[in-house]
């Protein structure tokens, strides 16, 4: 593996373990962006109310009850996606999040922070296609359970 990066090897043929390594790099850089988002809305110094007020101001419908769903989702299915649990099913969500960020925020723009949302968005596209990878607590558990099954 460590020869392909010497040599900046553009060699297409990965090997599994490079494959895993490359999937716990994307599910940390994903997991830590949302989890400081998501911190940032339940006890930043806008907090949720503040957060609320903004989706109020760009015309949400309910908007205390989307800000609570975007702060938690952010929270804690960045925290999953960091441990590798459901992956898929919180990179669908933070999927969605992040592209209704970049579209109603941003309005699709690339500057003023839309290359954040551009970033979590392609980053939550590649786990949601890809899964965890084998570095991950659903890996692990999946092993167990299988080491456990006696024929």
């Amino acid at each position: 593996m460590f020869n392909k990066i010497c040599t900046f090897n553009d060699d297409t043929n990965i090997t599994s373990k490079e494959l895993d390594y490359a999937l716990l790099s994307v599910r940390i850089a994903t997991g830590v962006f949302f989890v400081v988002h998501g911190y940032a809305k339940f006890f930043g110094e806008m907090g949720l109310a503040g957060f609320a007020g903004m989706l109020t101001n760009l015309g949400f419908p309910m908007a205390d009850m989307f800000a609570f769903l975007v702060a938690f989702a952010e929270l804690f299915g960045g925290i999953a996606i960091l441990l590798g649990v459901m992956t898929r099913f919180w990179a669908f969500w933070l999927t969605i999040i992040a592209f209704v960020a970049w579209w109603t925020v941003k309005g699709f723009n690339i500057g003023d922070k839309g290359d954040l949302d551009v970033l979590a968005l392609g980053l939550t596209i590649a786990l949601l296609l890809a899964g965890p990878g084998a570095i991950s607590l659903s890996s692990y558990f999946k092993c167990k359970k299988d080491e456990s099954v006696t024929i």
